[in-house]
């Protein structure tokens, strides 16, 4: 644990974070789907720059594997929030974009528990200046979505599949 990361696991600026958008979205808007998917999109994207970012600073390629793992997984959060209306905000993906930039160009250090080199407030201000940034694409891409049904999308792709072959449909014909 430390100072940097709380007893959850992650850091106090994630965990602020996630009960922001889950106190706007789920709360303040009613829309608690929208808000899990808005934390789930937004971190596990997140993590996965993150990741790759690191692999390719630190010249970690035996982690590349795990990482398609990873993000395979963690891309059907993503799929998740764009299917439930979730657009991440083209400003605040600017903002973190640049602050990727940014913390590239300036070493890609970052703090960690256990680290063996001295604090880095810079590297500290980087990295909690470009998850919180993405954050907020998420959050505001997330408050746009409306307050309608968040199930809508569903009904949507439903809607949209060919009638089975058992309700008179043409689904399935070709093979029997």
């Amino acid at each position: 644990m430390g100072v940097l990361e709380s007893p959850w696991g992650m850091r106090w600026s994630t965990l602020l974070m996630v009960l922001v958008i889950l106190a706007v979205i789920g709360v303040l808007r009613r829309q608690p789907v929208i808000a899990v998917a808005a934390v789930a999109a937004w971190t596990g994207g997140f993590e996965v720059v993150y990741r790759l970012c690191d692999i390719a600073r630190w010249h970690e390629w035996w982690g590349f594997n795990a990482l398609l793992w990873e993000a395979t997984a963690l891309a059907g959060w993503v799929l998740a929030a764009h299917l439930l209306g979730i657009r991440p905000s083209p400003f605040w993906l600017t903002v973190t974009l640049a602050g990727f930039g940014v913390w590239i160009t300036t070493g890609y250090t970052y703090n960690y528990v256990g680290q063996h080199y001295p604090f880095s407030a810079q590297g500290e201000i980087e990295n909690v200046a470009t998850k919180t940034a993405w954050a907020m694409a998420y959050l505001v891409g997330a408050w746009r979505t409306g307050t309608g049904d968040p199930r809508r999308w569903l009904r949507a792709v439903v809607a949209r599949l060919p009638e089975p072959a058992w309700r008179g449909g043409r689904a399935g014909a070709e093979r029997s």
